[in-house]
């Protein structure tokens, strides 16, 4: 089996992962690349790639990359629920263009739409940039469990219970009511701990206190390394970083928080629309790999397909809406199966019926969404 826990110890460090022979019955989100590319190798994902990797064209305005380490440093922010709380969060992106270049975010105009969203938690930020939450707690403290499916459809997987789970009122998603209703992506790292109790400057982060993407974390420096992930748009190598999702196994999959009040922002048109491939090519070496089977049979990234992104535009959203495609049985037997990397080409498959969605029909979407800021375009 394919399993990955989070123990209940605080020196709980890491995943253990075994490959199963057992089907899961469900249909969920996309990320299984996530989990398994932090277990395994992470080069290139070219067949020829370059000497060295490099970031071609950045989106993040607040982080550092480190495509060595495959990571991205972030400013990592302490603040308050109003009940007395303390809340260490990241800011990535934020509705007003004006508030960007002031705080260094990526702008974001659609999350507008979401302002009076039900699940767009409220803040208030003083004159120093201090935030005072109205609402929205995380248990860090579950242990995931990642059961894969049977050989050699991995996918779906058997079980998945997410390490870090929101409540009914969080969201990453924040309206500032005394800064004009600015909206800004604020995922929280951890909750209702002191800095000592999340000091991992070196790494090895104890998964019980922080989210299960980060890398290392630093309060008394202010920042935190976040782990990269990988996928293509307009046909170019792509990273970007996941930190909720609204559904528990797509969390599960992709080790970030499971947030269900988020669920409402996919009805709002504050969303970017992404694609998954189920059952793409296998073999880690093959240059068409890709796809979930592939990524829950630990040979890489399932290398997902940001649709139509080019630039930051009027409708760019960290909130991503997961569409699953699946190859035909009739494109696998005439071994139609190739690498995509955009948007238009597999809309086109889909259209000609060569890629269908697992749940019947051309590829549409399942319902999930998935919060993951662009970082930028590398290289390879």
């Amino acid at each position: 089996m394919l399993r990955v826990q989070k123990t209940d110890r605080m020196q709980k460090k890491g995943r253990a992962m075994e490959s199963s022979k057992r089907r899961g019955g469900c249909i969920c989100g996309s990320m299984m690349i996530f989990v398994v590319s932090f277990s395994a190798p992470q080069g290139s994902l070219a067949a020829n790639p370059p000497a060295e990797k490099k970031i071609t064209k950045q989106f993040l305005t607040s982080g550092q990359v480190d495509l060595a380490r495959e990571v991205v440093t972030l400013p990592l922010h302490r603040g308050r629920l109003s009940s007395g709380e303390t809340v260490w969060f990241v800011l990535t992106d934020v509705s007003d263009f004006a508030t960007s270049k002031k705080m260094g975010l990526t702008w974001a105009p659609s999350l507008a739409k979401a302002k009076d969203l039900t699940s767009t938690r409220v803040a208030e930020m003083d004159a120093a940039g201090n935030f005072t939450f109205k609402s929205g707690r995380i248990d860090f403290s579950p242990s995931q469990t990642l059961v894969g499916g049977e050989a050699p459809n991995f996918f779906p997987p058997k079980t998945a219970r997410a390490g870090s789970v929101g409540d009914a009122h969080y969201s990453p998603l924040v309206r500032v009511t005394n800064d004009k209703d600015v909206v800004f992506n604020a995922p929280v790292i951890a909750f209702d701990v002191g800095p000592e109790k999340i000091a991992f400057c070196n790494g090895s982060p104890d998964y019980s206190v922080v989210t299960d993407s980060v890398a290392s974390i630093c309060p008394d420096k202010g920042t935190v390394d976040l782990k990269l992930r990988f996928g293509f748009a307009n046909g170019k190598h792509l990273r970007y970083l996941s930190f909720d999702a609204n559904s528990e196994e797509s969390a599960t999959l992709e080790s970030s928080t499971f947030a269900p009040a988020e669920s409402d922002i996919l009805q709002s048109g504050a969303i970017e629309v992404i694609y998954t491939i189920v059952n793409g090519k296998m073999g880690a070496k093959d240059p068409n790999r890709q796809g979930l089977d592939s990524a829950l049979n630990g040979e890489g990234p399932s290398l997902d397909i940001l649709a139509h992104f080019t630039e930051i535009s009027a409708g760019y959203s960290p909130m991503w809406d997961v569409r699953l495609a699946e190859w035909t049985k009739e494109a696998i037997s005439k071994d139609q199966r190739k690498l995509i990397t955009d948007g238009d080409d597999l809309e086109a498959k889909s259209a000609s019926g060569l890629l269908v969605s697992p749940a019947g029909g051309p590829v549409k979407t399942t319902g999930n969404l998935v919060n993951c800021p662009v970082v930028g375009f590398t290289n390879e």
